[in-house]
């Protein structure tokens, strides 16, 4: 793992840390979990850090941990990529879901500026409403009033660990398009960036990454990444805006309705 790739890793975990109300080790790294927040997988995880696990034994562990704590979902974040192309086929045979997260970091000029005067920082109240309306959208998380309260509320306990801070870009008074950003000093996270379908093809979310980006670099950290989907579009964005990939890491997962 590269050192920019470490970074960003240990920079999330360290989240996960301090907004966990407990956590577990066990033989190939450690089990997080939030019991405000149930129906939110990412809070509810095993981290697998250490080789030398078969899928079968990793199962029984996420049924001993999750399953123990009354958690319908399984999810395994291993962020050391040949771990996880390992562990992969395997997962898979068994009727589980895999992802890739595609980390990035700025290392380049971007291609535009942003359009001066468009986005704003805003306080967590404002744009409550707008993550409420995505969490909303989305059908894999809008699955229960109850899902979408956590999931909202969730992001906002991120808050003290995170420092966040929240960038919006307005068409006509209403909430376009949105990031945050957080950071810890020396790195710092762009996050949760989103276009409302009604605004897209506009360069809002280019305008709201380049505002966090250049507040993140004004204030020193050094290193500023953020995680994509190396399958879908946004990530070509990115690269156009100066992000260039430092690494991939793999979430192995059995999702069932009602969370995210």
């Amino acid at each position: 793992m590269n050192e920019d790739l470490s970074r960003a890793v240990v920079f999330e975990r360290s989240v996960l840390e301090r907004t966990a109300t407990r956590a577990e080790a066990f033989a190939w790294g450690t089990a997080y979990f939030n019991d405000r927040f149930p129906l939110s997988y990412y809070n509810n995880s095993l981290w697998v850090d250490r080789a030398g696990a078969t899928a079968e034994a990793l199962v029984l562990e996420a049924d001993r941990l999750l399953g123990g704590a009354g958690l319908a979902h399984r999810e395994l974040f291993v962020p050391e990529e040949e771990i996880g192309d390992a562990l992969t086929p395997r997962f898979k045979e068994l009727g589980w879901e895999a992802h890739r997260h595609l980390y990035m970091a700025h290392r380049r000029a971007p291609d535009r500026e942003a359009e001066a005067g468009l986005v704003e920082e805003v306080a967590w109240d404002e744009i409550r409403p707008a993550v409420e309306a995505q969490v909303r959208a989305d059908p894999h998380m809008a699955t229960s009033e109850e899902a979408i309260r956590q999931l909202v509320d969730r992001k906002d306990g991120l808050r003290p660990a995170t420092r966040a801070r929240h960038f919006v870009a307005r068409v006509a008074g209403r909430i376009g398009s949105f990031c945050d950003l957080y950071v810890d000093g020396r790195t710092a996270q762009i996050e949760d960036v989103f276009t409302f379908e009604d605004f897209r093809g506009r360069g809002l979310a280019s305008s709201v990454v380049l505002r966090a980006l250049a507040i993140a670099r004004a204030e020193g950290h050094d290193l500023v990444f953020l995680v994509a989907d190396p399958d879908d579009w946004p990530k070509e964005l990115y690269r156009k805006l100066g992000f260039d990939q430092i690494g991939l890491a793999w979430v192995l997962a059995l999702w069932p309705a009602g969370g995210g």
